[in-house]
């Protein structure tokens, strides 16, 4: 049997996201667009910006699995 109410939070989950990229994008872009202008490459900008959010994540999953 299929949990409907997991299916909404599911739906949910994932809309708050696409909304939070919608919000967030621009920004992202114009962070681009000022390093391009200081001589990085797109690409190296991206993969900046990736990995720095990748150190985040970690740093995030850590305060909470120590809150615990």
């Amino acid at each position: 049997m299929i949990n409907l109410q997991s299916v909404r939070n599911d739906t949910a989950h994932d809309q708050r996201l696409l909304d939070c990229r919608a919000d967030v994008e621009p920004a992202l872009h114009q962070i681009i667009r000022d390093a391009q202008q200081k001589g990085w490459a797109p690409a190296e900008v991206a993969m900046a910006i990736a990995d720095a959010a990748d150190d985040y994540i970690l740093l995030l999953a850590s305060r909470k699995a120590t809150a615990h």
